[in-house]
């Protein structure tokens, strides 16, 4: 009679146990938590001088910075694409007015978080520094700023991504400022007098001539230097 007994008083027993650990195998895995949102310091270093470049027109400068912080469908120009209103005027007159607009419709759609937009014109050799917030829905950064005189160029900081692979915002970054032709004007010198390209061209890059050297391209005309502060 025992020996019928006790496995009866062990079923239970083992039942339980393998409830639990069913229960612990079906577990689901909790979710890591999300990124908060990011503060970034932004310098934009003008280092375009007669000694770094053969083309150096008297009063040469650059104009506001102005940019977003966005997601990767929040382009505020892309280089074989045209030029839209806002990039033609900041890149030809350096007249922000058209491109915060659009930025400000990029904010109103979900594709752009923040505005950062400087005041005056920046001298070169000069710097200039502002903040910006992005958050993970939007971490990329895009900033322009018209070189002065010039037909219609500019130099920008172009989509650049500062949430890293591993999930965490990037500390600090340099990079260095491309310069552009935005299509929309034919003048082949910073001071040629005004030549609308009608129709207008693409946005292509914009090879400058060192002022010693053999670079095709030339050294940049600035960089950008980003720091996450908060």
């Amino acid at each position: 009679m025992p020996r019928l007994l006790r496995p009866l008083f062990l079923f239970p027993l083992f039942a339980g146990l393998a409830a639990c650990s069913e229960g612990v195998e079906s577990m689901p895995e909790m979710p890591a938590p999300a990124v908060g949102a990011a503060l970034y310091r932004v310098t934009f270093e003008a280092s375009w001088s007669a000694a770094t470049h053969a083309s150096f027109p008297a009063g040469a400068h650059f104009s506001a910075v102005v940019g977003a912080s966005h997601r990767a469908d929040g382009l505020l120009f892309q280089p074989g694409q045209l030029a839209s209103a806002g990039i033609k005027d900041m890149a030809e007159r350096g007249n922000n007015t058209g491109l915060r607009a659009e930025i400000n419709a990029l904010q109103g759609s979900g594709a752009a978080f923040r505005l950062m937009e400087g005041r005056g014109n920046i001298n070169s050799p000069g710097m200039v520094a502002d903040t910006i917030r992005l958050d993970a829905a939007h971490p990329r950064l895009s900033l322009v700023t018209m070189i002065a005189p010039s037909p219609d160029w500019f130099v920008a900081l172009e989509n650049e991504n500062l949430l890293g692979a591993d999930g965490q915002w990037v500390a600090e970054r340099r990079i260095a400022a491309r310069a552009y032709d935005a299509g929309t004007d034919g003048g082949a010198t910073f001071t040629a007098p005004d030549q609308p390209m009608l129709p207008a061209g693409v946005i292509v890059r914009l090879p400058l001539p060192p002022a010693t050297g053999p670079a095709p391209d030339g050294p940049p005309l600035g960089s950008w230097h980003l720091e996450r502060i908060k």
